[in-house]
């Protein structure tokens, strides 16, 4: 296996898919050029999922978890990791079905960070499909502000507040010991839960600007708005529902804590609105889709209180 650092232990990834785009069967290969095993987890696809042109020694090392229904992001991570932890794991990488990992990544993301705390997660830099959208993460300055950070601009890791889940390192015991994600958060900001969680355990997440993961961002395109760039991700109205539900839920549940952070996460439900609303199709049915997950958000006392589904 390509890219692993010496005495790393066994790695794993986990690949969640749901109508996976073309071209999963090359993004697999790369990934077992870095990992020992790879575990797909499949989320109710239209089609069965076929990797018929895969050698065999490569499908020898797939295993492919076949849910029957789409059961939500979080779900798929969890039943994926616990099939990994099972065989083994000490890491466990998280891919979506759209993301390809660049060269040595996972033996960057293995590599020690010279930073405090317990890196119970490790995050590598992110590579747009748009060449202008940069790679950043939210850091706190202090309890009630945050900075960005850019990758282009580290020249060592450092500790952030969170990060997207495609391109996760995790440590599987952690994992193991403490629960895993919230599956009724479904999908969208149940990475953010993980993170705002494991750092309320007193565990780190750490951005290791030396790895690299291509990631699509959905359907990006550049507009101006008031002479300013923008990037428009046209995120369905489905994808609203989910976003304003669960902000609403994790609002409850970590802004006191994490004051910094709920300021950066307003900031990020107002542009996407924003955003929605000026450039894409279907802006009163998105809008539609907001104000429901806003107020079933609201209505949702008992979501307050994190349930893990490890």
């Amino acid at each position: 296996m390509h890219g692993r650092s010496e005495g790393s232990g066994k790695v794993s990834a986990v690949v969640v898919t749901y109508n996976p785009p073309p071209g999963l069967s090359t993004r697999l290969q790369a990934t077992l050029q870095q990992v020992d095993r790879i575990v797909v987890c499949d989320n109710g696809s239209n089609q069965p999922l076929s990797l018929d042109d895969l050698a065999d020694s490569l499908r020898a090392r797939i295993h492919v978890i076949a849910l029957k229904t789409n059961r939500g992001i979080a779900t798929a991570l969890n039943a994926g990791i616990a099939h990994a932890y099972a065989q083994g794991t000490r890491h466990v990488l998280l891919l979506d079905h759209d993301s390809h990992p660049g060269h040595g990544m996972v033996k960057a993301l293995l590599s020690k960070p010279d930073t405090p705390g317990d890196a119970a997660i490790r995050v590598p830099a992110i590579r747009y499909g748009h060449p202008e959208i940069r790679c950043r993460w939210p850091q706190a300055r202090n309890r009630w502000r945050f900075r960005f950070v850019y990758a282009d601009q580290m020249s060592t890791p450092q500790p952030v507040d969170l990060a997207i889940g495609s391109g996760m390192l995790l440590d599987a015991s952690v994992w193991q010991r403490h629960g895993g994600f919230d599956e009724e958060l479904f999908i969208d900001l149940v990475d953010t839960d993980y993170c705002l969680y494991l750092r309320s355990l007193g565990y780190t997440v750490v951005a290791m600007p030396q790895a690299e993961l291509k990631h699509s961002l959905g359907e990006v395109e550049q507009r101006k708005l008031l002479g300013v760039k923008t990037y428009p991700t046209h995120h369905s109205a489905f994808r609203h529902y989910y976003i304003n539900r669960n902000r609403i839920v994790l609002s409850r549940r970590y802004g006191g804590r994490y004051p910094a952070w709920l300021a950066y996460e307003w900031l990020g439900a107002a542009k996407l609105a924003i955003k929605a609303l000026c450039f894409e199709p279907q802006r009163l049915h998105k809008l539609a889709q907001m104000l429901r997950g806003t107020l079933h958000g609201l209505a949702r006392s008992g979501m307050c209180a994190r349930r893990s589904g490890a």
